[in-house]
């Protein structure tokens, strides 16, 4: 969802006239990707924002607010140690390509003027932050990037700064020249493959407006002159001099443009939303973007995470069945040191193996012996293996199950991660995962300041409350912390998923809310399907289980289909 370079010029000149003289008072950097810098412009506060986050690239005014952690990172320490109190003395394109280039007038601890630069490349997901020193020696950067032999790109501390090679023309430069090379074909093609800072809607609204066929044989040379003209008038919008009035707006909500594009807009422009600045239309088209993108990142990443856990444990449990299976032959090694002993006076000297009959079932026993071991000791030796099985057997047993346990929470887990919307609140799945090893615990370092946890699912049926959980944890405060022990539980029939609570306060629970209540538990379900309820009294945590896990007894059983009742949900 980068811009291109038409869009970024228009944005950059916006960003100069706003910006220049600000001071920044204060820097925060709540995302690993995104920095925030809150300056003081024109006697106004504002917030920029500028992130190089592969699916929201972007560096616009925003109003948007956000937690930031708790001890900041080295990049933002960095960043506040030579600009605070600076001032911004210049925003503009760098290297005709779509790179911002924000120049910080500042001064040293000595009271010395300095001058520092953040380039800020909008490139999809090659989009980075580098900051850099007057000489654009690179103190910092969001991606420290080594040699990238193919884009002959280097980000690394205490390398001089170096953009991308373009082998394109910048279509703000004189690339005129280049329609000489046109043979005929497609035009549009032949404008993507050699002039840089178009987009494919770019090319086609300046084709639209240059009344210029993109399949064509030849330019003729009013062609080729209307082509020119739009494209100058396109560079113009950079300039002092601006030949196209920019007028923001979002399109399909899908990317800002800085002037309307005829070749994407309906006739009544019902897919088109104007704003009055180029940061406005940023900021209304990231900010719930942005959101939706980190949470998907963040879910999918939980999800990773899990799914790991889960490979781990499921080979735990193989490694723990191999060794079951190692053990079942450790009756044998007892029988046979029963056996030497027994039969001691049938060894000889130099035997290599004790043949007797076992008499037990009457069969013949063939029984290897150790020529280094005295005949006691072969017997000691078997009777040791024995022994050695046993309490391996009785220990890999004990483990077996509480491996079996885990691996059930773990897939508890990924059901809760499949089910949960990108806009809920991870901190709970996070926390889960922690306990089982799977994140490391948050230093004070990475914490970030947060609200309390999000609530459980509440609805209001027929004068009951009824809850559902949304994690394990919340499943288990649920129903031992909240729910009271004449209330209903209800849970899915041998499958993972959320505790549900109808609160009675002592009343008949009618049909008709235990119904809904037994749709809502099976609302992550794809089709019908059993759920069990009971009173909360006959719900007792599974011994040694993890948060959530329980077993009950007294139970009836109901077919529910899955309905979510979001029409019922409320606030409690």
């Amino acid at each position: 969802m980068g811009s291109d370079l038409f869009a970024l010029s228009a944005l950059a000149k916006e960003l100069k006239e706003e910006l220049v003289g600000a001071r920044i008072d204060k820097i925060q950097q709540p995302e690993v990707d995104e920095l925030r810098f809150f300056v003081r412009a024109k006697g106004k506060n504002q917030c920029l924002v500028v992130s190089c986050n592969a699916g929201a690239p972007r560096i616009h005014l925003t109003k948007s607010k956000k937690t930031s952690p708790q001890v900041a990172p080295n990049l933002c320490m960095l960043l506040r140690k030579y600009l605070l109190s600076a001032t911004i003395g210049d925003v503009s394109i760098y290297d005709y390509d779509r790179i911002i280039r924000v120049r910080f007038d500042a001064k040293t601890e000595m009271r010395d003027e300095a001058t520092f630069y953040l380039f800020v490349e909008i490139m999809n997901r090659y989009s980075n932050i580098v900051f850099t020193d007057e000489n654009l020696v690179i103190l910092d950067a969001v991606k420290h990037l080594p040699l990238d032999v193919e884009r002959n790109h280097v980000v690394l501390r205490g390398v001089p700064y170096s953009p991308v090679e373009q082998k394109k023309i910048s279509y703000l430069t004189d690339c005129f020249s280049i329609f000489d090379d046109f043979n005929g074909g497609d035009l549009h093609r032949f404008i993507q493959d050699n002039i840089s800072g178009f987009s494919g809607a770019t090319i086609e609204e300046l084709l639209l407006r240059a009344n210029v066929n993109s399949n064509i044989e030849k330019l003729s040379a009013n062609e080729k002159e209307r082509l020119c003209k739009a494209v100058k008038d396109f560079a113009s919008v950079y300039s002092n001099e601006p030949k196209i009035q920019i007028q923001p707006c979002i399109i399909n909500n899908k990317e800002v443009y800085p002037i309307l594009y005829r070749s994407l807009a309906d006739s009544t422009e019902s897919n088109v939303v104007r704003f009055e600045s180029m940061s406005e239309a940023y900021d209304s088209l990231f900010t719930d973007c942005d959101k939706d993108i980190r949470n998907k990142a963040r879910l999918k990443s939980l999800a990773t995470i899990a799914k790991h856990l889960r490979q781990k444990v499921e080979k735990n449990i193989a490694i723990d069945l191999q060794k079951l299976a190692e053990c079942e032959d450790m009756d044998k090694f007892r029988l046979w040191g029963e056996l030497i002993v027994n039969y001691i006076y049938l060894i000889k000297k130099g035997d290599e193996k004790l043949v007797c009959t076992n008499y037990y079932d009457n069969s013949q026993v063939e029984i290897p012996l150790d020529l280094r071991l005295s005949p006691s000791k072969n017997s000691t030796a078997y009777y040791a293996k024995y022994n050695k099985l046993k309490r391996t057997k009785e220990f890999v047993s004990q483990k077996l199950e509480k491996d079996k346990n885990l691996l059930e929470y773990v897939k508890s887990i990924e059901d809760e991660i499949a089910n949960l919307p990108y806009e809920s609140d991870t901190v709970a799945i996070e926390q889960e995962l922690t306990m089982l090893g799977g994140t490391k615990k948050k230093s004070a370092k990475n914490k970030i300041r947060k609200e309390k946890a999000e609530p459980p699912y509440v609805y209001f049926v027929d004068g009951f409350y009824i809850y559902r959980g949304k994690n394990n944890i919340q499943n288990d405060e649920l129903t031992f912390k909240i729910a009271s022990s004449n209330d209903i539980w209800l849970h899915l029939k041998n499958e993972h998923g959320s505790h549900t609570i109808i609160v009675t306060e002592g009343r008949q629970v009618p049909n008709k809310v235990l119904k809904i209540a037994g749709e809502i538990t099976a609302s992550t379900k794809q089709a019908s399907c059993e759920v069990d309820y009971t009173e909360r009294r006959n719900v007792k945590r599974k011994p040694d289980g993890h948060p959530g896990q329980v077993i009950y007894v007294n139970y009836k059983t109901m077919v529910s289909e899955p309905n979510p009742h979001k029409n019922l949900e409320t606030r409690k």
